[in-house]
C-alpha cells in the first residue's frame, strides 16, 4: 500500500477528515471498528459507549478478551470514531485514558511494544482499538459524468490501471500507544496517513478532493509529490 500524508493534527481535523472520506461520491463501502476496550473506557459518556459496553459484561466468560476475535470489535459510525478521539486525546481525557489502559491490562493486554506513531508500517500493532477502512467504486464503476475527475487525471497520467480491482484505503493505525500517549494537549505530533492500494493518479484526485473538503489547509502529499 502507498502512504498519504494529511496535514491533520487534532481530533477535530481528523474527524473531518473521516467523515469527508464517508461523504465522498467514489466510496464502495466503509468499515469502522471500535475495540471492547473504547466502550468500556469510555462508558461513562453515555451514548453508544454506554449501550455497547454493557454488552462487555457478557465477554468475559464466553471470549478471551485479549485474542483476535472479531466479535471484540463492533461496528462504529464515524460519530463513533469522533467522540473516541476528542475523548482520548482531550487534555482533559486523563480519566479515559487510565479507564482504558486499566481495561486492557485486567485482560491481561500488554501495553504495546511501540512508541505512539511509530508501529511497523509492514505489521499493524495489536490490538488496533479503532480500525478505519473504506473501499472505493473500482475503474470500470466510475461514471463517466459523475467521476469525470478522476478519469481524466488517470488518462493525463497515462498510468497503467485494473480496471476492475476496488481501491482498498486504510486509516493510521490506532493502539494504545497513540490513543492514551499520542496526542500531546490534544495535538497528534505527526501527519495524518491513510494507505491505500490503487492507481496513484486516482488516489492523488481523491485524496486532494478530501483534504478540501475536510478544510485542512494543505493538500496530501504522496511519494511522487517529495
Amino acid at each position: 500500500m502507498l502512504g498519504w500524508s494529511f496535514n491533520a493534527r487534532t481530533a477535530d481535523e481528523i474527524a473531518a477528515l473521516i467523515r469527508a472520506m464517508e461523504q465522498h461520491r467514489y466510496l464502495k463501502e466503509v468499515d469502522h471498528r471500535i475495540h471492547w476496550s473504547i466502550d468500556l473506557a469510555l462508558e461513562p459518556l453515555g451514548g453508544s459507549f454506554a449501550e455497547h459496553a454493557t454488552t462487555n459484561d457478557d465477554l468475559d466468560c464466553n471470549l478471551d478478551l485479549g485474542s483476535r476475535e472479531p466479535r471484540l470489535w463492533r461496528s462504529a459510525s464515524c460519530t463513533d470514531v469522533a467522540a473516541a478521539l476528542d475523548a482520548l486525546w482531550s487534555p482533559n481525557g486523563g480519566k479515559s485514558r487510565e479507564r482504558l489502559a486499566r481495561a486492557l491490562r485486567d485482560a491481561n493486554i500488554p501495553r504495546p511494544n511501540h512508541k505512539p506513531w511509530q508501529s511497523d508500517p509492514d505489521e499493524a500493532p495489536f490490538p488496533e482499538l479503532i480500525v478505519l477502512d473504506w473501499v472505493l467504486l473500482p475503474v470500470d464503476e466510475l461514471d463517466t459524468e459523475r467521476h469525470l475527475g478522476a478519469l481524466r487525471a488517470m488518462e493525463n497520467s497515462e498510468e497503467e490501471v485494473d480496471a476492475s480491482e476496488p481501491v482498498y484505503v486504510e486509516g493510521t493505525p490506532l493502539s494504545e500507544a497513540e490513543l492514551c500517549n499520542g496526542a500531546s494537549k490534544g495535538i497528534v505530533p505527526c501527519a495524518w496517513m491513510l494507505w491505500a492500494e490503487g492507481p496513484y493518479s486516482y488516489c492523488s484526485y481523491l485524496f486532494r478532493g478530501i483534504a478540501r473538503a475536510a478544510k485542512l489547509v494543505d493538500p496530501p502529499i504522496g511519494y511522487r509529490d517529495i
